[in-house]
């Protein structure tokens, strides 16, 4: 087991951080995740002031 380490040890952590760094990526922008919500507020906001912008005489 000690060769094991020695020899694949760091590329294994390798891939375990880039698998967290994926699970983290992925619930960040899943249905419901903040990034979803934040980019939905955004363009509700935008939509909002443009149209209101339109009906002002």
């Amino acid at each position: 087991m000690k060769k094991v380490m020695e020899h694949y040890g760091d590329s294994i952590l390798t891939i375990v951080v880039l698998l967290a760094l994926g699970a983290i990526i992925l619930s960040a922008l899943s249905a419901g995740g903040y990034v979803d919500l934040a980019f939905k507020d955004a363009l509700t906001g935008f939509f909002g002031d443009m149209s209101a912008i339109g009906s002002t005489p």
